[in-house]
């Protein structure tokens, strides 16, 4: 009996089946992109292999879409990691204000909060709330929210790990929080135009435009197209229009064969818009205003972009009206 106890003992420590979960191995950071915000200036490093989801004002970095399912609906995706970046804009919500909206809606969604501390991020004080959700009846989500206070904007950072991933994570969520830098603010003569940084969202049947506020809407007319818009800056010769009409089964390649002979180029080139490949050229329509035009197609329908810019102020307008461009996502 002694010899048995004895073997036993021996296979105890030779195979510990009893000690629990297995040893989380951390996740390496690795080579880092740096993503930086067409709209609020702010940037932040991520992992190579990871993804950009969001949007303007609001950007999400995680591995896959199916990652990022996981943190939505527990029964779909796979378990990860992710980081958030929002912004709040101090003419629609004080500092204050961001952090109580949220720790409401952190309670709202049931999670256990743990008491605020106190860390710098982007070389300011700033707010860090940890918090754990319970995702599953045997897995929870664990993560933690910044609020780092800028000169016209709150930014929220969400760091989130699901179960034993916050944990394996960690090496990746703090190389990143330490990279984010907040926009520096560039002083601007009075009769000088600037976009704004509080950003709005056209959501049309063929696309999303982010545009700033301080940009307004023209009275177009619609004619044979299936949809128009545009808008305007501070000048009538500073616009971005849009006009959407049948592409009658035709590629980008046979759009732009039949369209750029319109035009008297000053220079063509290729680009993608959201993913598609897309055409456009240089032109000048009158003296002092200079154009481009893009040419996307999607679902069978042609989405010409122009923009018009005062051209002694390129540098003012053109920037901004090439953004709105980049940012916008087919239908």
């Amino acid at each position: 009996m002694k010899s048995l106890n004895l073997n036993i003992v021996i296979l105890a420590l030779l195979f510990p089946w009893g000690c629990g979960k297995t040893e989380v191995v951390p996740v390496p950071v690795g080579n880092m992109n740096e993503y930086k915000d067409r709209g609020y200036g702010f940037s932040i490093r991520y992992p190579e292999q990871w993804i950009q989801l969001g949007a303007v004002g609001r950007a999400l970095f995680t591995e896959s879409q199916e990652m990022a399912d996981k943190f939505i609906d527990p029964s779909k995706g796979i378990e990860g990691g992710r980081v958030l970046v929002e912004v709040f804009p101090f003419n629609e919500m004080s500092a204050g204000d961001a952090i109580a909206a949220g720790e409401s809606t952190l309670k709202t969604g049931q999670a256990d909060l743990s008491p605020q501390t106190e860390v710098t991020v982007g070389g300011k004080k700033s707010v860090k709330i940890p918090y754990s959700i319970q995702a599953t009846s045997k897995t929870k989500i664990y993560g933690y929210e910044i609020y780092v206070p800028g000169d016209t904007a709150t930014y929220k950072l969400t760091v989130e790990g699901y179960g034993d991933q916050f944990k394996a994570y960690t090496g990746v969520f703090d190389s990143m929080v330490a990279s984010f830098k907040l926009p520096v603010v560039v002083l601007t003569k009075p009769d000088v135009w600037q976009a704004s940084p509080s950003m709005s969202s056209l959501d049309t049947k063929y696309f999303v435009l982010p545009y700033p506020e301080n940009m307004e809407f023209v009275d177009v007319k619609k004619g044979d197209k299936d949809y128009v818009v545009e808008l305007k800056a501070d000048r009538q010769d500073v616009t971005l229009h849009i006009d959407v009409f049948g592409a009658v089964g035709l590629t980008a390649d046979k759009v732009w064969e039949q369209n750029k002979g319109r035009y008297r180029a000053r220079g063509t080139g290729q680009t993608t818009v959201d993913g598609q490949k897309t055409y456009w050229v240089d032109y000048s329509p009158m003296t002092n205003v200079s154009s481009r035009a893009y040419f996307t197609v999607k679902n069978d329908k042609v989405i010409r972009t122009t923009l018009n810019w005062f051209a002694p102020k390129k540098e003012i307008y053109f920037p901004v009206l090439e953004g709105m461009v980049k940012s916008i996502r087919l239908k």
